[in-house]
């Protein structure tokens, strides 16, 4: 050994020839097994395709090991299980492909074939294929064949198919039929989703008193865990920060379950509570006192609590809603938790500020950030106080407190970024930080400070831009984001940044005229803004489109009037001239542009007639003097030329004459002023 040890590594072993027959079905197997595992992973990994084409070359090779057996003498050999895995596995594939005719012939093979003792079972995997295609009675068949062949010790099994079938009959509005399937479940093993189910047929079918029967039985469901969850939900609240248990993937798979529940227990509560009693109220009643003679489920009783308010408020019944509401301080805190009362400020908060009375607002606003041990959780409380801190300034504006103003609109802006750290995308609170920055600019540019002004339109944007980001098809986000960059272009006028900011509106304002298409102010102001870009043609339609909707804008009605005087069809001009008249009959300048396109047509007469019709209705009128005698000279009317040349004389003396008595006041008012300040 020791002489061989410079002569290098040992050569690599030989590959084994496949030559014998049971080698090479050996080999084969695991060919399709590999294929199984591929196709099994691809599904887990939601590549379906993927899944469905190694399902395919699966069988293929399965096939041939088949047959590969067969031609060799090895039929004592045949794998019937993994037969059955390589069929069961193709039609699963075509059943998450959706292929559910494919994957209907396969699992038929299968159930048809005697040698797999199991295989009926698959017939829940067709009937839920059925439930799908929405063929219930198909679906019911085959859950009641799987149900035949599956023994009474498989119960669990045998409990979740009946599920099934009571589904279907709910799908078909056989209520009585499903009430039957639950019910059985109920007496053998319930469960709170068939509870729940049970429930809601027995509203479907107006029973009451089963209602209440079947909601108490649902509460007497006990689970494993259930018992604990609402105590380690609170521990976790107190010590979120300790550390411990972080990785409890038990503990974390528990409150995800004791949610669910919970959330059956309240879905059920509030569709019984309103029905089951002669009055609502009285249905509330009933159902929280159910909840409450159960531990566990006191915090849902004050959830139900919350309910009854907004239901009410749903009824417009502020009155009873404020009274359920106020109940929560009354009441020993312990009974709630922290998260409860916070909610019940927060919509007493919402309730006092709808009604205007800002103070009772801004006590429960308040109260509902204190509840909630600052800001932890409850970012609408903080949006709320947020809006009574606008409200405040705005009261501060109008007195032209504008100091004060500017220190409420900055609470009001600190609250609704605090209302963001809570919770990222709650929209409210990015709503609102963009009008209360809106808000802060208006009051600048009202007080010239123009460099403030453009700060806060910046800071509304970007408060926009996200909200943007977040509801891209909400119209008042892109409302704000439009008129924002609009003012932005009427800011930079005449700069590169500004044709930047008028065609960032432009794109806005196209957008936002797909989302309310017979909104006639936007389609007035993006028809403004195509003016202003002298794209007069889409401006033109646009603002057509805008009068078509509302046909009382005097900006529109005066802007398409000029628009075909423009184009010298004064006719079409005339129409809208004598709408503004008509609108606003005390101002005379729509009916002297009138006058002015009959002139222009040449209809002499006709202009004469209305100029005089002016001159009777504002007789001291110098422009229409100045018309009157033109035409008549025109006409050779010379009595006339006469008669208007001496009014207009007078009119002109008349005008004169208030001029000097107004400069004269003017004067005297200064002098006074002067005086006094001495």
């Amino acid at each position: 050994q020791f002489g061989t040890a410079g002569q290098g590594p040992a050569p690599p072993l030989a590959v084994k020839e496949m030559t014998n027959p049971e080698d090479i079905a050996k080999e084969k197997e695991k060919e399709v097994n590999t294929l199984l595992e591929e196709s099994a992973i691809a599904n887990s990994q939601k590549k379906f395709s993927l899944a469905l084409e190694k399902a395919k070359e699966a069988a293929k090779k399965e096939r041939a090991l088949c047959k590969h057996r067969e031609t060799n003498n090895l039929m004592d050999q045949m794998n019937i299980d993994l037969t059955y895995s390589v069929c069961f596995n193709l039609a699963n594939q075509y059943q998450a492909s959706e292929m559910y005719n494919e994957a209907l012939n396969t699992y038929s093979l299968i159930v048809k074939n005697k040698q797999y003792s199991q295989s009926g079972r698959l017939r829940v995997n067709m009937g839920n294929i059925y439930y799908k295609q929405k063929k219930y009675p198909a679906a019911i068949k085959m859950y009641r064949m799987a149900l035949d062949q599956i023994p009474n010790t498989g119960k669990e099994l045998r409990f979740k198919i009946m599920r099934n079938i009571g589904n279907a009959f709910v799908k078909m509005g056989n209520y009585q039929d499903a009430i039957m399937s639950y019910e059985n479940i109920m007496e053998g093993r319930p469960d709170f989703q068939t509870g729940f189910n049970l429930v809601v047929c027995y509203f479907a079918r107006g029973d009451n008193e089963k209602m209440k029967k079947g909601f108490t039985k649902m509460l007497g469901i006990k689970e494993a865990g259930m018992d604990t969850g609402a105590e380690e939900e609170n521990e976790d609240a107190e010590g979120e920060d300790d550390g411990l248990d972080e990785d409890d993937e038990l503990k974390a798979v528990v409150k995800e379950r004791r949610r669910e529940v919970t959330q059956y227990i309240i879905q059920a509560a509030k569709l019984i509570a309103p029905k089951i009693e002669k009055t609502l109220e009285e249905g509330f009643n009933h159902v929280i006192e159910q909840l409450r003679t159960i531990k566990e489920y006191r915090d849902v009783a004050s959830d139900m609590e919350i309910s009854k308010a907004v239901y009410f408020l749903k009824q417009k019944n502020v009155e009873e809603a404020k009274k359920v509401l106020q109940a929560f301080d009354k009441k020993d805190h312990a009974e709630h938790d922290a998260t409860t009362l916070s909610r019940a400020h927060t919509n007493l908060c919402f309730i006092y500020f709808l009604e205007g009375d800002l103070a009772k607002a801004d006590h429960y606003g308040t109260a509902a950030i204190k509840a909630d041990k600052g800001d932890l959780y409850n970012a609408k409380a903080l949006v709320n106080k947020g809006n009574c801190e606008m409200q405040k300034g705005k009261n501060a504006e109008e007195k032209e407190d504008y100091d004060h103003a500017r220190q409420q609109y900055d609470d009001a802006k600190e609250l609704y970024m605090r209302g963001i750290g809570v919770e990222a995308e709650c929209v409210e609170a990015i709503f609102n930080l963009g009008l209360c920055k809106r808000t802060m600019a208006r009051l600048e540019q009202g007080c010239g400070n123009m460099e403030l002004y453009r700060h806060h339109l910046h800071s509304a944007l970007q408060a926009f831009e996200k909200l943007y980001s977040i509801l891209p098809e909400s119209p008042e986000c892109n409302f704000n984001m439009a008129t924002i960059y609009d003012e932005l272009s009427v800011a930079a006028m005449g700069s590169p940044e500004g044709v930047e900011y008028m065609k960032k509106a432009s794109t806005v304002y196209k957008r936002l005229t797909t989302q309310v298409k017979s909104d006639a102010g936007v389609l007035a102001r993006y028809g403004n803004l195509l003016a202003r870009e002298d794209d007069e043609g889409m401006a033109f339609n646009v603002l057509l489109d805008s009068y078509r909707y509302y046909p009382c804008d005097m900006d529109v009605i005066s802007w398409l009037g000029a628009y075909f005087v423009k184009s010298e069809m004064y006719e079409k001009a005339m129409e809208y001239f004598q709408k503004a008249a008509h609108i606003q009959p005390k101002e005379v300048k729509w009916m002297l542009m009138v006058a002015s396109c009959h002139r222009r047509i040449g209809a002499y007469q006709q202009a004469l007639h209305t100029y005089e019709e002016i001159q009777k209705k504002h007789p001291d009128n110098i422009e229409c003097l100045g018309y009157l005698i033109r035409i008549c000279k025109e006409l050779g009317m010379r009595d006339k030329t006469e008669h208007y040349q001496k009014l207009l004389g007078d009119a002109e003396k008349n005008q004169d004459r208030f001029t000097r008595m107004t400069q004269q006041r003017e004067q005297e008012a200064m002098q006074g002023a002067q005086q006094h300040g001495r």
